[in-house]
C-alpha cells in the first residue's frame, strides 16, 4: 500500500512539507499496525543505506565512493549539513526495537499521527487506510524554562 507521507523539508531559508510517498507492507486496521508498518519501512531504508554507503576507513580504497558536484553541495548547503553518504557509526537498527520504542513514544505522547487531518487516536482504534492517503506525523517539543 502506498502512502503519501509528509515531511519536513530540512533548509534554512525556506522550510516546507513536502508529502513523500512510501510503500508500506499490508493493509493497517489499526492506529498500533500504521506505526509498526511505517517505523519498519523506514528502519528498512535506513538499513539499505547504511549498507550502500562508502566505508568510512577505506574511502580512498572504495570504488563506489563519487565527487560531489557543486549542484549537490548547494543542495546541502541549503539543509544545513553537507555529507558523503557516510554513516559513521557502522551500524543497522533492529526494526523490532524500533516498533517497541515507537509505540512507547507515541503512548507518552512524543508525537501524534494525522490520517487525512484528522488526528489518530489509540493505539488499538479501529481506522480504515486507503491507498495515497496522507499521513502527518508531528512531534511534539517539550519547552523547558525558568522564571527567573
Amino acid at each position: 500500500m502506498k502512502l503519501m507521507f509528509e515531511q519536513k523539508k530540512p533548509g534554512r531559508t525556506r522550510q516546507s512539507i513536502e508529502p513523500v510517498e512510501i510503500e508500506i507492507e499490508g493493509l493497517p486496521s489499526t492506529v498500533g499496525a500504521l506505526i509498526e508498518a511505517t517505523v519498519r519501512t523506514c528502519v528498512d531504508a535506513f538499513n539499505h543505506r547504511a549498507h550502500q554507503a562508502p566505508d568510512r576507513d577505506n574511502m580512498d580504497s572504495d570504488s563506489i565512493h563519487s565527487v560531489i558536484g557543486s549542484d549537490r553541495i548547494a543542495d546541502l548547503v541549503e539543509t544545513g549539513r553537507v555529507s558523503f553518504g557516510i554513516v559513521y557509526n557502522g551500524k543497522t537498527e533492529d526494526p523490532d526495537n524500533a516498533v517497541k520504542n515507537a509505540f512507547q513514544c507515541y503512548e507518552d505522547g512524543i508525537f501524534r499521527i494525522f490520517l487525512n487531518g484528522n488526528l489518530l487516536g489509540e493505539l488499538n482504534e479501529e481506522i480504515k487506510v486507503k491507498d495515497g492517503e496522507t499521513l502527518t506525523v508531528v512531534r511534539l517539543t517539550m519547552l523547558a524554562g525558568r522564571l527567573w
